[in-house]
């Protein structure tokens, strides 16, 4: 028969040090786990809203915002270091602007305005 020493084993204090570590671990992995869920709600709705506004965007005719806009065209080395001086083409727009409203996840209507650029006038274009 072995006799058992009094030093084996844990004691109440070290059981004790121990469980509170790994409830303190515990409550930061919940901590985390929260916060991920969170953003990831909270992207979901921002993709959502997102989708919904260029969804309307596309399909909203733009309106004329007054003013054109010319884009001049010019030739441009292979490293982009040298610009030429002579303008190979020009490109004359008219400034326009799309009016978007939508309605969030919190129920607050928000409108957006996007500007666009429209065919330049006498194109014949179905735009105004």
């Amino acid at each position: 028969m072995r006799k058992i020493s009094s030093g084996s084993g844990e004691s109440l204090v070290e059981v004790l040090v121990s469980m509170l570590i790994f409830m303190m671990m515990a409550a930061i992995m919940q901590g985390a786990i929260s916060f991920c869920t969170n953003a990831q709600h909270k992207s979901e709705q921002i993709r959502k809203d997102h989708a919904a506004i260029c969804e309307k965007a596309w399909n909203t005719d733009p309106t004329a915002a007054g003013g054109t806009a010319s884009f001049r065209f010019t030739a441009v080395s292979a490293d982009g270091n040298l610009t030429g001086t002579t303008t190979l083409f020009k490109v004359e727009a008219r400034l326009g602007e799309k009016k978007v409203s939508y309605t969030d996840a919190e129920g607050n209507t928000k409108e957006y305005t996007f500007y666009v650029y429209m065919e330049p006038p006498g194109t014949g274009g179905g735009s105004p």
